[in-house]
């Protein structure tokens, strides 16, 4: 795992290159190497994972093509044999190697053939094309920014925001408000973009074209007729593929394991062939967050090096307080704060590498959410939308803010225009209707189309099109945002064993009744784990990896959202945004206070990290 830089720019220096290397170097300690010609950079930073040795380091040359990469490709040995056959040499056991050399065989068609997590940059010395290309899922970050003379791009936002005066883009504030993040191209500010996943950018003489090469909704319409125990095989046999895959290192390895089933599967099926493991566990004082004692039950029955730790109060403050100095946009995910000190945990054991379990809900209905958003939905949007819309003339408008809010979000729910539009009103934490009222520098709010028509009219249960958009959209901007920054701030890689593209493939042909039964979520995975461990090890109800952030801070919370939203200070700020907006939302949070319930507190907890990152953006702004 690495941290990659770089520009086709002819105002850019060698200077400007080396400070945008050291701006990541948390990425990549191990090593650092950079290609500079006038007018174009390339830099990279290395954590060595595979082929320890110097010769591995980058950039990585052959012939006029130039490389720098961040990720793993697990079937580089797979490739590199077919490489050999077309009568390429090979110097190193790298994957870099075998990427550069992929790329100059098959072009930038060398991404179908790799397993793996990636974004990597070729430029050709010859041509002066410059490729950026992303992994099919967005595991690893990349971002760019294109103006009249140039490019430059980074993995991070922080080394193309250095020592620059930013513009925040105001459709992404506004996604922001609305789910926590930005997705697809957008970024919080003006002009720089992400690389969407399972895309590629090409840049050349100014031009630049953007592709995708790897859609999900391409694989989701046919369904396997196979019989359930073929079907358990058939995604055994992936699954243990696929995580055998992530162990390819020659560093030590690791697992985030809390003793749900996902992570229980990673280490039922890893025991096999790799034992014993090394697992590593966040626990809470509060028994309502912790599984702590699940995790060593299972630990102890894979007799794992197990290591726990309890978060503490005191230890959780610190890392609120370093939240922005991981984080390069404003980031709603509080539990970025418990994966920072696991990453931390298993760092100072020695580990370089950790797998994660990230996905295994989204392919297999895993959140107890998508049954409950389906079984409200079922009650409304059979009918057809005219007559809803029509109905919501009725529902009265209430002066209570925190009433009308509600009354709000049920007006958007009941009028929504397809199963997904009605998807993303229920996750939101403030309707779009309230954001357009109350944005003061307008913006066109044209609604995209995040899923294809041919999608939406397929026939798929709903609950297949809310595990699709999440899929697409709130993992690699929320969740792989999450766990990528928190375990790159410590100098550790981050494997994601359930997102295997082939796995994914799979699952998304898989029969609803495959995932979902009589209420029982994960049923297949269920049913392969129960061959390895007793079913009443890992039969409970899911948790996620929260913590008790609310409760913790609640006196300083109520002091911040009190003091620092309502002040003048924040409206200066946010131009944006009509006062109105923040004065309701607190008058609903104030008056939830007086009931003892937290009320409208995600959206308190957006609105107070918009603070928090303007704090520390502008005392780190020089630096």
């Amino acid at each position: 795992m690495c941290g990659i830089s770089g520009f086709i720019h002819p105002t850019k220096t060698i200077d400007d290159l080396l400070r945008m290397q050291q701006c990541l170097i948390h990425r990549g300690p191990d090593a650092q190497g950079h290609f500079f010609l006038p007018g174009v950079g390339l830099a990279h930073n290395r954590l060595s994972i595979i082929d320890l040795s110097s010769a591995a380091g980058q950039p990585f040359y052959f012939e006029k093509l130039v490389l720098i990469y961040n990720g793993e490709i697990y079937n580089y040995v797979e490739i590199k044999k077919e490489l050999i056959v077309k009568g390429y040499l090979f110097h190193t056991n790298s994957d870099s190697e075998v990427l550069i050399k992929g790329f100059h065989c098959w072009g930038i068609s060398v991404v179908h053939k790799i397993i793996g997590m990636f974004a990597f940059a070729i430029f050709n010395q010859e041509t002066k094309e410059l490729y950026l290309c992303r992994d099919r899922v967005g595991v690893k970050p990349l971002f760019y920014q294109v103006d009249s003379a140039g490019i430059v791009f980074a993995s991070e936002l922080k080394a193309l925001t250095q020592g620059q005066h930013t513009e925040i883009c105001n459709e992404g504030l506004f996604e922001y408000l609305r789910f926590g993040y930005t997705f697809e191209d957008l970024t919080f500010y003006k002009g720089l973009k992400k690389i969407p996943p399972g895309s590629y950018l090409k840049y050349h003489t100014g031009k630049v074209t953007i592709s995708k090469y790897w859609n999900p909704e391409e694989f989701i319409h046919n369904k396997f007729r196979l019989t359930e125990n073929v079907l358990a095989d058939q995604l055994e046999e992936l699954l243990v593929s696929s995580f055998n895959y992530r162990m390819v290192s020659d560093v030590p390895v690791g697992i985030f394991f809390s003793g749900g089933i996902d992570s229980t599967a990673l280490v039922a099926l890893l025991s096999k062939n790799f034992s014993p493991l090394n697992t590593f566990t966040i626990g809470f004082e509060d028994q309502q967050f912790d599984e702590t004692p699940f995790a060593k039950k299972i630990a102890a029955y894979f007799n794992t090096n197990h290591v726990e730790k309890i978060l503490t109060l005191k230890a959780a403050k610190k890392r609120l307080d370093e939240f922005y100095s991981i984080y390069d946009e404003p980031f709603y995910d509080s539990s970025g704060i418990p994966t920072s000190l696991v990453a931390e945990l298993a760092k100072e054991h020695g580990i370089k590498v950790v797998l994660s379990s990230e996905g295994g809900d989204e392919l297999f209905a895993g959140y107890p959410a998508y049954q409950g958003y389906y079984a409200l939905g079922r009650k409304m949007m059979p009918w057809p939308q005219a007559l809803r819309k029509g109905l919501t003339k009725f529902i009265p408008t209430l002066p209570f803010a925190g009433v009308r809010n509600k009354i709000e979000k049920l007006k958007q729910l009941v009028s929504s225009s397809d199963w997904i539009d009605f998807y993303m009103h229920s996750i939101s934490s403030i309707t779009d209707k309230t954001l357009k009222r109350n944005f003061l520098d307008k913006f066109d709010t044209t609604e995209k189309k995040y899923i294809s028509d041919e999608t939406l009219n397929a026939g798929l249960h709903p609950i297949e099109l809310f595990m699709l958009w999440d899929l697409k959209y709130v993992l690699p901007n929320d969740y792989l945002v999450k766990i990528d920054r928190a375990t790159m701030h410590h100098g550790v890689e981050s494997r994601e064993p359930f997102l295997d593209h082939r796995l994914i493939e799979f699952c998304l042909q898989l029969p609803l009744q495959m995932k979902l039964r009589n209420g029982e979520t994960k049923y297949l995975l269920r049913k392969v784990l129960s061959r390895h461990i007793p079913s009443s090890y890992f039969d409970r109800p899911k948790m996620g990896f929260n913590i008790p952030l609310f409760s913790w801070f609640k006196q300083e919370f109520d002091q911040a959202f009190l003091q620092r939203l309502a002040s003048n200070n924040f409206h200066r700020a946010w131009p944006q945004l009509n006062p109105q907006l923040v004065e309701n939302e607190l008058l609903v949070y104030r008056h939830g206070n007086t009931l003892n319930k937290e009320i409208n507190i995600v959206t308190m907890w957006k609105l107070l990290n918009l603070e928090l990152w303007r704090d520390y953006t502008n005392a780190h702004k020089h630096q």
